[in-house]
C-alpha cells in the first residue's frame, strides 16, 4: 500500500509500480498540503493494486499520467509489455496487418486457419494468459476435427493452423506485448505416409511425349479445354505458373520485345516476371495488341481434372496440374540458372530473409528458351 510521510513541511506519497516483467519499481510524488497527499495516496493504491493484478487500461495508464504517478519508462512498459491482456482475437488482428499483398485465395485461407484457431483459444483469452498447454489442445482439436464426410484435417493443414497460431505468438513477442513465446517448443504433426504428397516430376522426354499427345488430341472434333490443350502445358510446364497465375495472365502484360510475361495476380501479392520460351511466344505472336486472358477460361478446377486426365492417357500416374510447376523449378535449376534468379521466375519465398538482403536485379534472359520442349522447330 502506498504510504505518506512529512518531511520539511511538505508530504512525499511513496508507492511501487509492478511491470508485467514481474518488476516492482518504487517511485514517489510530493504535495504541500495533507489533503492533497491524502487524495493522491489514494490513487497510487489504485497503481499498485491495478498493476500488481495486470487488470488496467490505457486510459487509466493515461491517467496515471496526467497525475504524474507515472514515468514515461513506465507507460511504455505498461502499455507494451502488459499487452499480455490483449485478447487472442486482438493479437490475431495484428497479425492480419502482417500480410500485406497476398491472393486472394490465400488470405482467405489463411484467415480460415486463424479464424477456427482463436475459436479454439477462445477470443476474449488475455494472450499473457495463453501457455504451451493450449497449444497441444490446438492441435489436438485440429486433428479430431471432422471436415466433411467424417474426414478429419490432414496433418499437413493442421500444420500450418499451427504455424500461425506460432507467428501470431512470435509477433506479440516482437512488438513487447509478450516477454516470452508460450509455443516457442510446440510441435507439428507428424505427416503419416499415405498422407505424403508424392511428387512428379518430368523428365525432357516425358514433357515432349505429353505435348505431343495434346498436339493429337486438340486436333480432334471433341478436344479437352476447347482444343488449347497445348497452350495450357506450355503455360504450366514452360512458365511454371500456378493454376490461378496462369488462368489470370493476360495478353496485355505481355513485354513483346523482351518476350517476357509480366504475372500480376500471384499467391504472394508481389508481381513477377517470367519468358515466354521460342514456342510459346511463337504460339501467342498472333494476338499481339489484343486484350483479355491468355488461356481460355474454364472452371480451375475442371482444368485440373483435364490435365491431370491427359496425364495418365500419356502413362504419366499419379501427377497433378501442380506437379508442372515442380517439373519446370527442377529442370530450370539443371540448366545451371542460379536460385535467387530462379526463385524471380517461381515467386517462391522460401529463402525471404536471402531477399531481403538481395537486392540483384532479376535477369532479362529468357532462360525458358533452353528447354528442348520450347524449341519451335525454326
Amino acid at each position: 500500500m502506498a504510504s505518506i510521510t512529512k518531511i520539511d513541511g511538505q508530504y512525499r506519497v511513496r508507492y511501487y509500480v509492478h511491470l508485467p516483467s514481474g518488476a516492482a519499481v518504487e517511485r514517489s510524488r510530493r504535495c504541500d498540503r495533507a489533503g492533497e497527499a491524502k487524495a493522491l495516496r489514494a490513487l497510487a493504491d489504485v497503481v499498485e493494486s491495478r498493476t500488481r493484478r495486470q487488470q488496467y487500461t490505457s486510459d487509466e495508464v493515461a491517467e496515471w499520467q496526467r497525475e504524474g504517478l507515472v514515468s514515461l519508462v513506465d507507460i511504455q512498459r505498461l502499455l507494451a509489455m502488459s499487452d499480455g491482456r490483449k485478447t487472442v482475437a486482438q493479437a490475431a488482428d495484428d497479425y492480419r496487418e502482417t500480410w500485406g499483398r497476398i491472393s486472394t485465395g490465400e488470405r482467405e485461407a489463411r484467415e480460415g486457419r486463424v479464424a477456427r484457431v482463436v475459436d479454439l483459444l477462445g477470443a476474449s483469452t488475455p494472450i499473457g494468459e495463453v501457455r504451451h498447454m493450449h497449444g497441444e489442445r490446438v492441435k489436438a482439436s485440429l486433428r479430431a476435427a471432422t471436415v466433411r464426410r467424417g474426414e478429419h484435417l490432414k496433418a499437413a493443414t493442421v500444420n500450418k493452423h499451427l504455424q500461425d497460431l506460432r507467428r501470431m505468438f512470435r509477433l506479440q513477442v516482437a512488438t513487447g506485448a509478450l516477454a516470452g513465446d508460450p509455443f516457442s517448443m510446440l510441435k507439428g504433426e507428424r505427416v503419416p505416409k499415405d498422407e505424403k504428397i508424392r511428387h512428379v516430376v518430368l523428365t525432357h522426354d516425358q514433357i515432349a511425349t505429353v505435348l505431343e499427345v495434346a498436339a493429337a488430341s486438340d486436333a480432334t472434333p471433341q478436344p479437352a479445354l476447347g482444343g488449347h490443350m497445348t497452350l495450357y502445358l506450355l503455360m504450366f510446364l514452360g512458365c511454371g505458373l500456378r493454376r490461378k497465375e496462369a488462368l489470370d495472365a493476360r495478353i496485355e502484360n505481355i513485354d513483346w520485345d523482351k518476350r517476357m510475361l509480366r504475372v500480376v495476380e500471384t499467391k504472394t501479392g508481389v508481381a513477377r516476371w517470367v519468358g515466354l520460351g521460342g514456342r510459346l511466344f511463337n504460339l501467342l505472336a498472333p494476338r499481339k495488341g489484343e486484350q483479355g486472358p491468355i488461356l481460355p477460361q474454364y472452371a480451375p478446377t475442371s482444368v485440373s481434372r483435364a490435365i491431370a486426365r491427359h496425364f495418365r492417357r500419356c502413362g504419366i500416374v499419379g501427377m497433378r496440374l501442380h506437379d508442372s510447376r515442380h517439373t519446370y523449378t527442377t529442370r530450370l535449376l539443371d540448366l545451371g540458372v542460379e536460385k535467387r534468379q530462379a526463385r524471380h521466375r517461381t515467386g517462391h519465398e522460401d529463402e525471404r530473409m536471402l531477399n531481403h538482403y538481395d537486392h540483384t536485379e532479376a535477369s532479362g534472359e529468357v532462360f525458358e528458351d533452353r528447354f528442348p520442349f520450347m524449341s519451335d522447330g525454326k
